[in-house]
């Protein structure tokens, strides 16, 4: 008689999912599916699909991989670690789809009714060849029509700063025209953009906007609360003293003290903030918006600096009178 053989049974370990790891570091931390939407401009039943595993009910994969990043971010994970993570839940689920669909039925094909002859071929080639070629013009048509992209990744929206100045960090499609606060900044040929922001004392609401050249845009703002002085004085010593105040409008500026700039790109400036400055022999403001800069020159008023929307600039030298 052959004795009976056992078998033990185990039960593997299950790693944790994506959703689950993203859930339980939001919970530690926490907070709701509500405050994610709002720091992160992700909707709240977003969040909870990717918390679920329930990508069928999410927008198509690229924009997607932007939300979990972003949210991986946030949660302070390692962004690269949970896309990983997420490349393979996503691939596993699509496997799954296609072995329930199974094998497409080939039916055979009614040799009474259909002719392949050179004719057929040509003409089905041509048919072809155009609906491709209509297919790409529609798709560039549509890519031409659409609003560009933008991402904005600094500064967070509701953020309190102990500074003066923030910087306006953010990517969007390249060929796209980016305005912060309506003044024009430039991008690199990957469509990145980072810009200094000089703050007043308060609230700062800082518009973003990226508009390719059709005209389409996107924009996004931020709430910026900035504790510091409303006057930002560039120099501490020198016989030139120069006061700037900004306002209605934002302004690009760029300073030179003594011939040294004070800073490798402009700075865009908005409305409400003194700027002071002093050097030895002279100082030189260059601005898009010479309409919207006001300079007082070692207590003499000098006015704006030009007209709404002229690009000026202008130096001050030492023992020079305003006429």
């Amino acid at each position: 008689m052959t004795a009976a053989v056992k078998f033990t049974r185990k039960t593997l370990p299950q790693k944790e999912g994506l959703g689950e790891k993203l859930a339980k570091k939001r919970i530690s931390l926490g907070l709701e599916v509500k405050d994610v939407e709002k720091a992160i401009r992700i909707r709240w039943k977003y969040v909870e699909a990717i918390e679920n595993g329930r990508y069928e009910n999410l927008p198509p994969a690229v924009y997607v991989r932007g939300f979990v990043r972003n949210y991986a971010a946030f949660l302070k994970l390692d962004p690269e670690k949970v896309m990983k993570l997420y490349e393979r839940e996503r691939g596993l689920i699509e496997n799954v789809k296609k072995a329930k669909a199974g094998a497409p039925i080939v039916r055979p094909l009614d040799s009474s009714r259909i002719l392949i002859t050179p004719r057929t071929l040509t003409i089905s080639g041509v048919i072809g060849a155009s609906l491709l070629i209509l297919f790409y013009i529609g798709w560039q048509v549509s890519i031409l029509t659409a609003p560009p992209k933008m991402n904005i990744t600094s500064p967070k929206d509701n953020v309190n700063i102990a500074s003066s100045s923030t910087a306006v960090e953010g990517n969007t499609d390249n060929g796209a025209t980016v305005t912060i606060n309506d003044v024009e900044v430039g991008l690199d040929q990957e469509g990145n953009f980072k810009e200094k922001i000089s703050l007043t004392n308060g609230v700062n609401i800082i518009h973003i906007k990226a508009q390719n050249k059709l005209g389409k845009y996107t924009e996004a703002s931020r709430t910026v609360v900035a504790q510091t002085t409303t006057e930002a004085v560039a120099s501490a010593t020198g016989d030139i003293e120069l006061r700037l105040i900004i306002g209605p409008r934002s302004a690009s500026i760029s300073v030179e003290v003594d011939g040294k700039k004070l800073s490798e790109k402009p700075i865009v400036v908005v409305p409400g903030v003194t700027q002071i400055y002093k050097a030895s022999s002279s100082i030189k403001i260059t601005t898009t918006d010479g309409g919207t800069v006001q300079a007082t020159y070692n207590g003499q008023k000098v006015g704006t600096l030009g007209k709404d929307g002229e690009s000026v600039s202008r130096e001050f030298v030492k023992g020079m009178k305003i006429q």
